[in-house]
């Protein structure tokens, strides 16, 4: 029972939290009444949090929040492997493969890794629906949902930065 036990629970209870906030932030917006001009649209509150993990931890944590945010909260909502469920999964699985793969291979600053996130969030949300639904026009929608994804993949980028910079080191 060393320093390392007491890291590896201070990491347990920080990812505890970080899922709690990205739960809580995935039903907030989920309440959030916003015009439907684009259809499909969100913020992304959530992905704040992945964000945060990815920076703060690694991929595998980023992943691990960001999929038990998208169980626990469709469990929470009752929608598990309800179509906004397969939406949710697949956003939250392509946008943390994008965000790892921008943030190790890439010089881009984490206002690119939100805008990879936000984009590949969009594109895997777009081909679930044509996938399930067979709505192949849907891809018309595709560049405008790119184009809104991106202001906001920067602006959660912004506010993840904000709060990186606000928590304490990471010991270790």
């Amino acid at each position: 029972c060393g320093c390392g036990d007491a890291m590896k629970v201070r990491k347990l209870c920080e990812c505890a939290l970080l899922i709690a906030m990205a739960i809580l932030f995935q039903l907030i917006e989920a309440s959030i009444p916003l015009p439907y001009v684009i259809p499909g649209f969100k913020l992304g509150l959530a992905n704040c949090v992945a964000m945060i993990a990815l920076y703060r931890y690694d991929n595998r944590t980023m992943t691990f929040v960001n999929l038990m945010r998208v169980v626990l909260a469709a469990l929470m909502r009752g929608t598990l492997f309800q179509i906004s469920f397969w939406l949710s999964f697949a956003g939250a699985i392509c946008a943390s493969l994008a965000m790892w793969f921008t943030k190790r291979f890439t010089p881009c600053t984490i206002y690119g890794t939100g805008m990879a996130g936000s984009s590949a969030h969009v594109i895997a949300q777009v081909a679930v629906i044509m996938l399930l639904y067979e709505q192949w026009r849907m891809i018309a929608v595709l560049p405008l949902l790119l184009v809104t994804g991106i202001p906001t993949g920067i602006a959660i980028a912004w506010i993840a930065a904000l709060v990186l910079k606000r928590l304490p080191m990471k010991e270790g």
